[in-house]
């Protein structure tokens, strides 16, 4: 056995003036039998030996029925074997230098009424009503993550740039319900945005910044413009110029292929076309001919 303090403030406790005195000093007695953790074997005849020794007309029923107004006052608990007492509140009236650590494992059990009388229950019981509502909750939540990684999938499998997915989920399914939906449609708009802009690879943004910038608010131009089509003018020998024809004379010269594009044929001030137009009816022009014999 060991020795133990008693508080000033036990005298007053409503649990300790709702039992009787020998059952008060019962449980005083077992301050000296547990251990550093607060727990003792649950024998009345131990307890009987301890607090009422010399008193022979205490027999071990009584001191059974002791233990049992005590688990209900609450100031004891059962573990799930009903083997092992542990006293509650243990280490806020107790304290201990160095204390050993208990050799027992203790698994609480808890009371639930019942009627008129009380059950005791392994710690990890759960009442069906409750058990039924945790399921219908877990169940509800992993139906709402199905729900959103499938929205991630239909937006990441549209995203241009497939890039840091699992930092775009997590902020993916931070967005509400009504931000995921307008960030599936935002995409289908950005995609159009890039093919009309040519936009290169590099200059896209991840996936990861388009969600947390909730750019799908931005507005984009997306009408499509009609492009002049390049004309590709043929290069000299010595690569350095390209040949154009004058679209008024035919007449070939030399250009700048930089400036081709913006330029007039030196002769007639018109425009250049890459080939030599053809003449009508089979005619053969004046340029044509002195182009043969030069």
């Amino acid at each position: 056995m060991r020795n133990r303090m008693i508080k000033k403030e036990f005298w007053n406790s409503h649990r300790i003036l709702s039992i009787s005195i020998p059952e008060r000093l019962l449980f005083i007695s077992m301050f000296n039998v547990a251990d550093d953790d607060g727990i003792l074997k649950n024998s009345s005849l131990q307890m009987k030996s301890v607090a009422f020794s010399c008193d022979l007309e205490i027999t071990l029923g009584m001191v059974e029925e002791y233990i049992k107004n005590l688990l209900g006052v609450g100031l004891i608990e059962l573990n799930d074997e009903r083997s092992l007492i542990r006293i509650v509140n243990w280490k806020n009236h107790q304290r201990i230098d160095k204390p050993t650590p208990s050799r027992y494992k203790f698994k609480k059990v808890i009371q639930e009424e019942y009627g008129r009388n009380t059950r005791i229950l392994p710690e990890d019981y759960t009442p069906k009503e409750r058990k039924r509502k945790e399921d219908k909750g877990k169940e509800k939540k992993e139906t709402v993550q199905d729900k959103t990684l499938e929205l991630f999938n239909s937006f990441y499998s549209l995203y241009p740039r497939k890039q840091d997915k699992k930092r775009a989920y997590t902020s993916f399914k931070n967005l509400t319900k009504k931000n995921q939906a307008l960030c599936i449609e935002g995409v289908k708009v950005y995609n159009k945005w890039i093919e009309i802009n040519n936009v290169e690879k590099t200059m896209i943004k991840l996936p990861t910044t388009y969600i947390n910038g909730e750019c799908w608010m931005d507005i984009l131009d997306t009408t499509e413009v009609k492009r002049p089509i390049k004309v590709e003018f043929r290069l000299d020998s010595t690569g350095n110029s390209v040949i154009a024809y004058c679209s008024r004379c035919n007449i070939s010269d030399f250009y700048d292929p930089f400036k081709v594009h913006s330029m007039d044929s030196k002769c007639c001030n018109s425009k250049l076309l890459p080939e030599k137009p053809a003449t009508p009816n089979g005619t053969v022009s004046v340029s044509d001919i002195m182009e043969k014999y030069q």
